[in-house]
């Protein structure tokens, strides 16, 4: 598996890129197949293209950040992946893409596959919007899983558009909770998280608690619900850390309720006394940890009872520079009437190649 900087990318260089469309609940159910690169192979075969210069993740959340690394490794395509994606963090749709955002009109053709005989080409589209709803229809009835690629993309699109240095960014938070494993101190990993994450500018710790309520439904390939987390004073949580070592949460008591579509959506804070705050909302991100392992939940996992810390990360200015990108990435695009409030300031995320490549 290689990665790679954007900046090792000659100009014409040829950048296939995708992953998975259907519900995570269906997901963590069903057999996985090789659906992405029959997707990227029959959308070659469509567009006479005979081998890629490299691959991108569509979104760098969940499963999807790992799916370019399948591709890009086998002995078909062989190509590297670039340290970026097309949103920085996950969505729930196709379009909800920073590309769409800034390049809109550039997602077909592009080409699902359900990894078992169905295929379906996409050639054309009068908005991007109505590209991800056709094939979440056509999702559904293919076991609402299925495997996608997209429009081949340019490099100077990919560096203008694309969130830069999300793998890099992964790998980082996977290091700080293999490090707080190795040193005994999963009570602080989130701390440890903010702090890859560009710091208490960037990210937040916006809650701990026991998740007390899960609503959850799968409507038109979506995981769709709402999570309520009871939050506990922070001197009666069993830790082995002082209060003194530890970041404060932004609300503590009271509840968080989260809604999601497949990712969730907002936080909102009601107090003991019913006083209710939006503390985060897309979109930055929000993101769900198990309190004794640091990883974050997928919807899929969120079950009554776990103990868990929320962090929110400020989302990449390709979302908020424009006003299309808050009406695509922001809460009316989930059919909320909310005024995105920004979490922080965003802090690019350190390259791992340029921090360890070797200088003379």
């Amino acid at each position: 598996m290689r990665i790679v900087d954007v900046s090792s990318l000659s100009e014409d260089a040829l950048i296939y890129w995708g992953g998975h469309m259907g519900s995570p609940a269906v997901s963590v159910e069903r057999l996985q197949s090789v659906e992405t690169c029959y997707a990227f192979r029959e959308l070659m075969e469509y567009l006479h293209h005979d081998k890629l210069d490299a691959v991108m993740g569509l979104e760098i959340g969940g499963a999807n950040g790992m799916e370019p690394l399948l591709v890009g490794s086998t002995r078909f395509f062989d190509c590297p992946v670039i340290d970026a994606d097309f949103m920085g963090r996950a969505y729930p749709t196709y379009w909800q893409t920073t590309l769409a955002v800034h390049h809109p009109g550039e997602l077909t053709p592009c080409v699902i596959d359900s990894g078992d005989g169905k295929t379906i080409v996409m050639t054309k589209a009068p908005n991007d919007e109505i590209v991800d709803r056709a094939l979440r229809a056509s999702c559904s009835e293919m076991g609402s899983r299925v495997g996608m690629a997209a429009k081949p993309t340019t490099t100077d699109r990919v560096r203008t558009a694309g969130v830069l240095n999300t793998m890099s960014l992964a790998w980082r938070i996977g290091r700080c909770i293999t490090v707080a494993e190795a040193t005994n101190t999963m009570s602080t990993v989130a701390e440890a998280i903010v702090g890859v994450a560009g710091g208490t500018k960037s990210a937040r710790i916006l809650f701990r608690g026991k998740i007390t309520q899960v609503e959850r439904r799968l409507y038109k390939g979506h995981s769709h619900g709402t999570i309520t987390i009871t939050g506990e004073e922070e001197d009666d949580e069993n830790s082995d850390t002082t209060i003194a070592d530890r970041m404060p949460a932004v609300k503590v008591g009271g509840t968080l309720k989260i809604p999601f579509k497949n990712e969730n959506i907002y936080a909102e804070h009601t107090s003991t006394s019913g006083e209710k705050d939006y503390i985060a909302m897309v979109p930055d991100l929000i993101a769900v940890l198990d309190t004794g392992s640091g990883c974050a939940l997928g919807v899929p996992e969120f079950k009554y009872g776990y103990r868990v810390t929320v962090i929110g990360i400020t989302c990449s200015p390709h979302w908020t520079d424009t006003p299309e990108g808050i009406a695509i990435g922001g809460p009316r695009a989930f059919g909320y009437d909310l005024e995105y409030r920004a979490l922080g300031e965003y802090v690019k995320p350190m390259s791992v190649i340029e921090e360890y490549l070797c200088k003379e």
